[in-house]
């Protein structure tokens, strides 16, 4: 993505008529001449997505010309903050993949990092290249290559690749190919993009990729669908189609396998989609990466993960849900050769992705059906897996100054040694953040040098030495974040009333001791098919070898036991008693109500649960749980779950 001052270059420079200096480029934006020289080679590689023609002169410096006008809601990519690992095997690729040196600076742009941070990064590469017996060269004035004999280039590359599909793609659909086919599907689709030099992101290179293994698993079954000829024609005009017919025509040599033309058509959408992040949508003005975001916070909110701020499940879903929408438009039936295989692999993922795809259905006009909602949950299930695999999360903060260096590296140099859980992005100058690079990061906290204007993001100010104010500054800020990351794990998961349907009460039941009590409760959620019957065993075992720990407050009692019978993500029910039952507490016998809690999973039911809590703890609340009027029992249930 162009950074705000090559946005700032490129319109200055697409107003003018005639030629700028280099010189007058760099005094206009208070930089050094390599800095522009960076910027317009970086402005250079998107030509195509931006439609301009840069010209170059020796003497009168350049001049940029726009061939077309390109829609304002075009984005070439959004912002993603990647992790230093993450940055280290994207710096990787990239390097193995390009044919001529990269700098620095085009590192940086691709990375949305500084070019000081690359360079760090770049520590970390040529370590690993060392490791394989590769070394990382720097060509003057050109950039870096990767240099070393022929095997060892070929076995790191496989293994960085390998590597890569493993821990970045879903595992569903990769199994049947082995490594060196993996290897040998990215060569193909990097090396044409390479060829024909149309530039994607990563995610948009990922996404391509992942797309062509569902395509090849449909040519392997022979499976052949149309598409309407007026469509066809249309992109088959494209430069992204000739791209798309040299992509099949590499695979189809490669697996011995012939690709219809549809599919060269579908490939060319998913290329022309990822390269923006809006869609224009006919008659409708909605905005798809808004609609997303709401999307995948409802997603989330039902399966129990926070998933709102991945910023790689957020652009991963946009660059697919594009080019869906248009199929759908133009009743282009995209079948999933993986549907049966991702419906029962992530069968609660896709049940609560159902249940929110009408947001998208509603915003589009469209229909999403079994196969498209089957490519949407192997996006969540790689979020969920990306989720899985992380380490505990950091805060994440920048820090600024006047210009971005001297004290803010003085003082980034201090926090690293004092504040390990505190990941610094970078050093900023001030005039270099914006809300939307605030926001796109996941930026938790600023740290200044300088007084600044009111972000939505906390700033402290501190100074450079980091004094002891500063310091209990920080640590108030530290323990401020661990308390938010409680509160938002309590708020994500379904409500009470998602969980508790008015079928799910039973009042005034008569029963004869604490067991018949269980097991006459527990049948509740037995009838509906979300526990077995061993559910009521569990509990009354549990309760026999620990004691009446599940008298949770005065006559309520929480039942629950361990996931191996709970057949769905979290249900719950509420019981009241004829005749109040000994449970053998020593305070709060008899239990007049009991809640029965079933999940499947760590988290999901915490929203729920601490909704419940509320209405236990409200005294009034608790006397009309013990009155036993179900219509009043499920008022408060509403109430508190939309309070």
């Amino acid at each position: 993505m162009l950074s705000k001052r090559q946005r700032n270059i490129l319109s200055h420079l697409s107003s003018q008529q005639d030629f700028m200096t280099i010189a007058e480029i760099a005094s206009l934006y208070n930089v050094s001449e390599r800095s522009i020289q960076y910027d317009l080679e970086f402005i250079e590689t998107y030509k195509t997505q931006l439609n301009i023609e840069v010209m170059r002169n020796k003497s009168l410096g350049v001049k940029v010309t726009q061939l077309n006008k390109v829609s304002s809601d075009s984005n070439l990519e959004m912002d993603i903050h990647y992790s230093k690992n993450e940055r280290k095997v994207h710096i990787i690729l990239r390097l193995f993949e390009s044919s001529k040196p990269i700098s620095s600076q085009m590192l940086a742009n691709l990375l949305n990092v500084s070019r000081r941070t690359v360079v760090e990064d770049l520590k970390s590469v040529q370590l690993w290249l060392e490791d394989h017996e590769l070394r990382l060269e720097y060509m003057k004035n050109k950039g870096f290559v990767i240099e070393g004999n022929e095997k060892n280039l070929r076995e790191a590359y496989a293994k960085v690749v390998n590597d890569y599909f493993h821990h970045s793609t879903p595992k569903i659909g990769i199994e049947i190919f082995s490594e060196e086919e993996l290897e040998k599907i990215r060569k193909a689709v990097v090396s044409t993009l390479n060829e024909e030099d149309f530039q994607l992101v990563q995610v948009g290179i990922d996404g391509l990729i992942y797309h062509i293994i569902i395509a090849i698993h449909r040519a392997k079954d022979e499976f052949v669908f149309d598409i309407p000829q007026i469509e066809y024609d249309r992109l088959k005009s494209t430069d992204a189609f000739q791209l798309a017919i040299k992509i099949t025509k590499k695979l189809e040599n490669l697996f011995q396998i012939d690709f219809p033309k549809s599919e060269a058509a579908f490939i060319t959408l998913h290329l022309l989609g990822a390269r923006v992040t809006k869609l224009q949508v006919e008659n409708a003005q909605h905005d798809i990466s808004k609609s997303t975001k709401f999307f995948i916070q409802k997603v989330s909110a039902q399966v129990g993960v926070p998933l709102i701020h991945d910023h790689k499940l957020l652009s991963g879903l946009i660059t697919h849900i594009q080019p869906a929408i248009h199929r759908m438009k133009f009743n282009m039936e995209h079948i999933n050769p993986l549907k049966h295989e991702i419906m029962s692999e992530y069968h609660e993922l896709v049940i609560a992705i159902k249940k929110e795809v009408w947001l998208l259905d509603e915003a589009f006009d469209v229909d999403f059906n079994e196969d498209e909602i089957a490519y949407l949950a192997l996006h969540f299930a790689s979020a969920i897996e990306r989720l899985k695999s992380e380490e505990t999360r950091k805060i994440k903060i920048i820090l600024l100054c006047g210009s971005g260096v001297g004290t803010s590296q003085l003082l980034k140099s201090r926090i690293k040694n004092i504040y390990p859980e505190l990941e610094i992005l970078d050093a900023f100058s001030i005039y270099d953040i914006s809300e939307g690079f605030l926001n796109s990061h996941g930026i938790d906290y600023i740290l200044t040098t300088v007084p600044v204007k009111e972000f939505s993001v906390p700033t402290i100010e501190v100074s450079p030495f980091l004094n002891k104010e500063d310091r209990n500054n920080i640590n108030h800020m530290i323990n401020q974040y661990r308390e938010s990351v409680i509160t938002s794990y309590k708020t994500v998961g379904p409500s009470l009333e998602d969980v508790i349907t008015m079928n799910q009460i039973k009042t005034n039941l008569k029963v004869e001791d604490r067991n018949d009590a269980i097991r006459k409760s527990v049948q509740t959620l037995i009838d509906l098919e979300h526990v077995t019957s061993q559910y009521a065993e569990d509990i009354i075992h549990h309760l026999d070898k620990f004691g009446p720990y599940m008298v949770i407050g005065p006559h309520i009692a929480l039942l629950h036991s361990n996931f191996d019978n709970v057949n769905v993500p979290v249900s719950m029910a509420i019981v009241h008693f004829e005749e109040a039952i000994e449970f053998g507490h020593d305070r709060f016998d008899p239990v007049k109500v009991v809640v029965i809690l079933a999940t499947s999973q760590p988290q999901i039911h915490l929203n729920a649960l601490g909704q419940l809590s509320h209405l236990i703890m409200d005294n009034d609340k608790r006397d009309t749980l013990f009155k036993g009027n179900k219509e009043m029992i499920f008022k408060l249930i509403k109430s508190v779950s939309q309070s």
